[in-house]
C-alpha cells in the first residue's frame, strides 16, 4: 500500500541572499576563468596570486600542474627505488605486512573533512584490485601546524583549532567504518611518513604516493573503478556497537514506525548550500505520524543550540552530530535518509546498506558546489552515483516542499515495490 506523505503541498523559498556585516548584499564569486582571478585579486589583494601558486605547487588543480606533479612523483619513485628494493632484500622483516595496503591521508594536501570517506573507499577498492587482506590507514601531519594552508575565507570560518578537533572526531572516528581497516596510525612528524613509505614497496595508496610531493586522494579513484564494474564501492559499514546503541534509542521512540532521518546543513561557509529548514519542517508535519517517525540530525556546528523553536515537537538525535559511528548506525537503521548535499551524507552514499535521497546537489552561488566543480570531481551531472543502488538517489533540484514531497513519494513506491518482491535492503 502506498501512503501519501503530506496533507498539503506548497512552495517555499530557500532563503535571502547573503549579506556582509554592513548589510550590503555580497557579489557571488565567478565560477572560474579570468573573471575569478580578477575577483580574487580585488577581494583578497595581489598576494592571492602568490598564495594560489603555492597551492598549485602542492595540490595542482590545472591539467599542466597535475601533469608536472605526477612526473615529479615518478622521478622521485625512480630515485628511491634502489634503496627501497635493497631494504627488502637485506632485511626480511623490513616490510610491515605482505598482505596489507598502506593508505596515506596526507594533511599537507588533504582536507580535514568528510572527504576522508572517499579516501577510505578508494583505498579499499585498490586493496581488492591488489588482492590484499587489509588496510592500514595512516594520517600524516601537514606542514602548517599539522595541517594544510586554507584560503582566508575558509580559515575565518574553520580555523586551525576547529580542524584539529575534526582530526580526532571525524577522521579517527570514520576509520573503523571501513571493515578492512586493520590499523590506524596518527603520525607525529612528516619524516615518519618517509620512513614508513620506504618500507612498504608498491602496496600504497594513493598510487605513486611520495611524502615529499604528496597527492590528495580524488573521488574519481573509486568512480572509475565503479564504472568498470570492478567490485563494490559502497563498503562502509556501521559498527556492531554503534547499531546496538541506535537500536536502544529507536526502540523507545519509533514504536515500529518507519524511521526517516533529516540531516540538516546549517553552516556559515557556503551558506547558500544550507538546508531549507522551513520546507523540511513543513514536509515532516505533513507526514502520517502513525506510519513515519522523522528524526532530525542537526548540523554539528549548531547542534548545541537545539532544540530550536522551529523544530519543536520533533525528535532530534543530537548525539549523532558528535559521533560518526552513531551517525552511520542511524543511517543504516533508517527506513530512508533525507538531506541536502553535505559531508555527512557521504556516510549514506558510501554504504550500500542505506537508502537515501540527497537534494540540492548543485548550488551555483558556491564555487565548491557548482555543476562545473561536480564534473571536475568526476561526477556526472543530473546522475546518481554510478554505484548507487535503486534506493539511493541524488536529486539535482533545490529542497523546496514540492520537490521533497514529489521525490519522497517516488522513493516510497520504489521501496515498497522492492520490499513486496522480497528483494532489496531489509527493512529495519
Amino acid at each position: 500500500m502506498i501512503h501519501s506523505p503530506c496533507h498539503h503541498l506548497t512552495s517555499t523559498r530557500t532563503g535571502p541572499a547573503m549579506t556582509d556585516s554592513s548589510g550590503i548584499e555580497k557579489t557571488d564569486p565567478p565560477d572560474g576563468g579570468l573573471e575569478r582571478v580578477r575577483y580574487k585579486i580585488r577581494t583578497e589583494g595581489a598576494g592571492w596570486i602568490f598564495r594560489r601558486l603555492l597551492v598549485e605547487a602542492e595540490a595542482p588543480s590545472t591539467l599542466p600542474g597535475r601533469f608536472l606533479h605526477r612526473l615529479a612523483r615518478q622521478l622521485l619513485r625512480l630515485v628511491h627505488f634502489p634503496g627501497r628494493a635493497l631494504r627488502g632484500w637485506v632485511d626480511v622483516g623490513a616490510e610491515p605486512s605482505q598482505d596489507t595496503l598502506t593508505a596515506f591521508y596526507d594533511l599537507k594536501v588533504a582536507p580535514v573533512t568528510f572527504d576522508f570517506l572517499w579516501f577510505l573507499v578508494s583505498a579499499d577498492a585498490l586493496r581488492r584490485e591488489m588482492d590484499l587482506a587489509s588496510t592500514h590507514v595512516v594520517i600524516v601531519p601537514g606542514p602548517h601546524e599539522g595541517l594544510r594552508r586554507e584560503e582566508p575565507i575558509y580559515e575565518k570560518t574553520v580555523d586551525l583549532e576547529a580542524r584539529r578537533w575534526r582530526i580526532h572526531n571525524v577522521l579517527i572516528g570514520a576509520a573503523p567504518l571501513l571493515p578492512s581497516c586493520s590499523s590506524l596510525s596518527i603520525l607525529g612528524a612528516r619524516d615518519e611518513a618517509a620512513f614508513l613509505r620506504n618500507r612498504i614497496g608498491h602496496r600504497v595508496y594513493p598510487r605513486l604516493y611520495e611524502p615529499a610531493l604528496p597527492v590528495s586522494p580524488h573521488p574519481s579513484d573509486c568512480l572509475d573503478i565503479a564504472r568498470r564494474h570492478s567490485g563494490p564501492i559502497g563498503v562502509l559499514r556501521a559498527t556492531v556497537q554503534g547499531l546496538r546503541y541506535v537500536d536502544r534509542w529507536l526502540s523507545v521512540r519509533s514504536k515500529g514506525r518507519r524511521v526517516l532521518t533529516v540531516t540538516l546543513r546549517d553552516y556559515e561557509f557556503g551558506r547558500d548550500r544550507s538546508s531549507n529548514t522551513h520546507a523540511w519542517v513543513e514536509f515532516c508535519r505533513g507526514l502520517d505520524e502513525s506510519i513515519y517517525f522523522p528524526v532530525f540530525v542537526p548540523d554539528t556546528e549548531k547542534s548545541l543550540e537545539y532544540p530550536s523553536p522551529q523544530l519543536s515537537g520533533f525528535s532530534h538525535f543530537t548525539e549523532t552530530s558528535w559521533n560518526v559511528g552513531l551517525r552511520m548506525a542511524l543511517y543504516e537503521r533508517a527506513w530512508l535518509n533525507l538531506g541536502v548535499n553535505n559531508g555527512p551524507m557521504g556516510l549514506c552514499w558510501l554504504n550500500d546498506r542505506t537508502r537515501y535521497l540527497t537534494f540540492k546537489m548543485v548550488t551555483p552561488t558556491v564555487p565548491q558546489a557548482t555543476r562545473k566543480a561536480l564534473v571536475g570531481l568526476g561526477f556526472e551531472p543530473d546522475q546518481s552515483l554510478p554505484f548507487a543502488t535503486p534506493l539511493q538517489r541524488w536529486v539535482f533540484e533545490d529542497d523546496t516542499l514540492e520537490v521533497i514531497a514529489r521525490h519522497f513519494l517516488s522513493m516510497v513506491k520504489a521501496i515498497e515495490a522492492i520490499e513486496s518482491s522480497g528483494y532489496g535492503t531489509p527493512e529495519p
